[in-house]
């Protein structure tokens, strides 16, 4: 006698059932609606994964509402004959197979119109093909995955029902599912996952990056006179102090006979002393010791999430200033921004707070004659450190905190945890746009983008200068968790130049696109997403802290210049 075949797992069975008409007509419109175009240019490989995700999720929402419309229809008796409901599957899968050849041809021509004005290469007609294809076998094998849940909770279920009123069964089944997922999650989940970051990125903070060597000017930390020893500055340290801007540099850019300095950089890691506070206390007496009091401008600098200084920014500086300068930073984190903020959460704040008060203490003890410019400086995670000391009830009273207690601020890509930059727009003059907003008619504070029509704003700026660097398709500036369930205010027209006209809002949909964009936003060239550019950097500091006798050509030739020097602006 032969073997029968093993019967296949109710759940496993009922999750290769054919698809739901209401589902896949759903699915059909999120995944259309996910091929337009965002703030950041997509690959093949990204669009298959966020195509995928939004066919499953439109698959899901339709599958529950259209389990709830066929109750209603079973209990009026009206439910639809089978022949109209095989007429609909002919329909709907007409419908998908145009919408694959047409969406990947639509999606095609958007990425490169937009690719093309970013200065980007063009995707080829094969990329749209492998949209076409992977992106609904992807959603395919999610929406298994999801019914195979789906049936283990329906199971969960089934065997509480048997133990407790029905009454109070879907109740008991919701708060044991949740209750094993909060569990699994902040028993196991997140805390391997926090394990496994911190100890990768601790050991990629003690390397040190190729070819960069202990320097030789007192003027930095790490220097054999150093206050601060050079390995205890980590890797984004040593690279920072590594790389001053020399004298040859400065003189191949303002000519043989100019008189230049050696630039002060101060940096204190996380190793250099044990807390914030005596980290700040640290950088203060480094400063000291390498003059940085001294200099015409001295910037109290709040880095990025591993410590990162930008490059550019750096160097834009010393040259706007034949190297009369001082920057001044301390680590307070060694993980990458897109973690520090969730855990190191505050940090960033009390590191600006920190090092700024410290600063500022001893500067005010400086005759007012000898005092240098006391400006900030932060991108990115580092924008939110540089906003924390000054933060009042509304935008006027922290601007008139900012203006009080400083000599101006260039902040670059604020992102949505900062506390100053979301009162300034809500506050904005009544007619300026949402992504180029003006505030007070543009008295203390400006917002500085590539857009050809910028805003027309008076001539007289009396300082001190606050100054925000800040694309209209910046990623970090403007999506937030909001884009799930309601459309952003900066997509409304006119828009800023560099957002495509064919980008829309969605629900849902736009939600998914928003992590794409966030994952993705230094993948474009410099002086789009949230990658700054040289010139963008040198108009932020000749516009805070203009130097005498600087022009808008002076600005035009050192962007220049430095993009041919200057280091990658992508945080490594």
């Amino acid at each position: 006698m032969r073997n029968s075949p093993k019967p296949v797992a109710p759940e496993l069975r009922g999750a290769l059932d054919a698809p739901t008409l209401s589902g896949s007509l759903l699915a059909l419109l999120f995944w259309w609606q996910s091929l337009t175009p965002t703030m950041i240019p997509r690959s093949w490989g990204t669009q298959t994964v966020i195509g995928a995700i939004c066919l499953a999720i439109g698959y899901g929402l339709g599958t529950m509402a259209g389990g709830g419309v066929h109750r209603l229809l079973t209990r009026w008796g009206r439910l639809p004959g089978s022949e109209i409901r095989r007429l609909g599957r002919i329909i709907l899968t007409v419908a998908w197979l145009i919408a694959l050849v047409l969406g990947s041809k639509l999606w095609l021509g958007w990425q490169n119109e937009q690719r093309n004005f970013m200065g980007m290469a063009s995707i080829v007609s094969l990329d749209g093909v492998l949209v076409g294809v992977l992106s609904p076998s992807v959603a395919a094998l999610l929406v298994v995955v999801g019914r195979v849940m789906g049936r283990g909770v329906g199971t969960v279920k089934r065997f509480i029902q048997g133990r407790v009123p029905a009454i109070v069964s879907v109740a008991a089944t919701a708060l044991l599912v949740i209750a094993m997922g909060v569990a699994l999650g902040r028993g196991v989940a997140i805390p391997a996952f926090t394990t496994a970051v911190n100890f990768v990125h601790w050991r990629a903070n003690e390397d040190t990056t190729e070819g960069t060597v202990a320097p030789e000017s007192s003027a930095v930390s790490g220097s054999s006179g150093s206050f601060v020893a050079w390995d205890t500055l980590g890797r984004m340290g040593r690279d920072f102090v590594a790389t001053a801007t020399t004298r040859q540099q400065l003189a191949m850019f303002h000519g043989a006979d100019a008189r230049v300095v050696d630039p002060v950089r101060v940096y204190v890691g996380v190793r250099s002393a044990d807390s914030l506070e005596e980290r700040a206390q640290l950088a203060v007496r480094e400063l000291e010791r390498a003059g940085g009091f001294d200099r015409k401008v001295l910037v109290v600098w709040v880095p990025t999430g591993t410590g990162w200084i930008v490059p550019n920014a750096a160097a834009s500086l010393e040259q706007v200033y034949r190297g009369d300068t001082a920057i001044v930073a301390i680590q307070y984190s060694f993980l990458p921004s897109r973690y520090a903020i969730f855990m190191d959460a505050g940090l960033a704040d009390e590191a600006g707070i920190t090092l700024f008060n410290a600063v500022r203490a001893r500067w005010s003890k400086l005759p007012p004659q000898r005092r240098p410019k006391l400006i900030l400086f932060g991108k990115s995670l580092g924008a939110v450190g540089v906003e924390a000391p000054f933060v009042g009830e509304n935008a006027s009273s922290s601007v008139a905190n900012m203006v009080a207690r400083t000599d101006g601020v260039l902040i670059a890509g604020a992102t949505q945890s900062n506390p100053i930059h979301p009162q300034l727009t809500r506050e904005r003059d009544r007619g300026s746009p949402f992504w180029q907003p003006v505030f007070d008619g543009g008295r203390s504070v400006r917002f500085l983008n590539r857009d050809p029509h910028q805003v027309s704003l008076p001539a007289d700026w009396p300082s001190p200068r606050i100054v925000y660097l800040q694309h209209p398709a910046d990623p970090a500036v403007f999506w937030s968790v909001e884009a799930f369930w309601w459309p952003p205010e900066w997509l409304a027209r006119p828009r800023g130049f560099d957002v495509p006209d064919a980008m829309q809002w969605f629900p849902v949909v736009s939600g998914v696109q928003a992590v794409g964009d966030q994952i993705h936003q230094l993948s474009v060239p410099q002086g789009f997403g949230h990658n700054y550019s040289s010139e963008d950097y040198v108009r932020g500091w000749s516009s805070v802290v203009p130097p005498e006798g600087w022009t808008e050509a002076d600005t035009e030739r050192l962007a220049k210049f430095l993009d041919g020097i200057a280091g990658d602006e992508s945080e490594p």
